[in-house]
């Protein structure tokens, strides 16, 4: 018997936690959970229910088969909570909002240009009264997905960040940003980024090889250049801001 659904869930209830935090939390993909809790998974892998396990304190047995002191849980838990969304059937609008993910595409030329974004199949599952501690609008925030590893131990290859698009006009010294860069050979990137009183820009990869991953300093005729697409203010995987 598959009691992997029924015992996840319980530990979910206990922390409060939708699927959309567990996989923050854990790095293991919203989808995933979802396709566990439903029961769609009839035998999940060690693989995917080990980090699971470590994150509520149990082993990957006592996931499979029976909690420790779990009849004493008896309390019933909203639906909300305990589920992620694949598609808008189901959702509670009243506290939820699907947020796309998107792929960034940039032009080659002098100046800088106002990427493109082109939406894929994926979509992230936010609760309202988060974007309400951010001080975000739901339809101003797009997901995007991490390549390299230029921004570990933050950032990891695959994860995925939740971008603020209308925090764009202003640098915040330190904050993780995602950009573009000009040129004939132009270039999506995400960096910390720093302005000096020059006008010149910092740009500061997390990764600890600076001989990799050296600082970079743009002159301010080159910072022109950089397009600035929003703000970093979540992440699903390895990582952690």
């Amino acid at each position: 018997m598959n009691n992997v659904p029924n015992n996840l869930r319980t530990l979910m209830r206990i922390e409060e936690l939708s699927e959309n935090q567990l996989s923050r939390n854990t790095g293991v993909p919203q989808p995933t959970i979802h396709r566990v809790l439903s029961g769609r998974v009839a035998d999940p892998r060690d693989g995917t229910l080990r980090p699971l396990a470590e994150y509520f304190g149990v082993t990957v047995e006592q996931l499979r088969t029976t909690l420790p002191n779990s009849d004493a849980i008896a309390e019933p838990v909203a639906a909300y909570k305990v589920k992620a969304i694949d598609g808008q059937e189901g959702m509670d609008p009243d506290r939820e909002v699907m947020v796309a993910e998107v792929d960034v595409l940039v032009s080659a030329g002098p100046g800088h240009h106002q990427p493109e974004f082109v939406e894929t199949r994926y979509r992230m599952s936010y609760q309202l009264s988060w974007f309400q501690q951010m001080g975000a609008r739901p339809e101003q925030v797009r997901v995007m997905k991490v390549t390299g590893d230029s921004m570990e131990r933050t950032l990891f290859h695959g994860d995925r960040v939740a971008v603020n698009l209308a925090d764009n006009k202003h640098i915040v010294d330190g904050r993780v940003y995602v950009f573009t860069t000009g040129g004939l050979e132009p270039d999506v990137k995400i960096k910390r980024l720093f302005k000096t009183s020059d006008g010149r820009l910092r740009i500061v990869s997390d990764n600890p090889d600076k001989a990799l991953y050296p600082d970079e300093i743009l002159a301010a005729d080159d910072a022109a250049n950089v397009y600035v697409i929003g703000r970093v203010i979540d992440r699903s995987g390895r990582g952690g801001l």
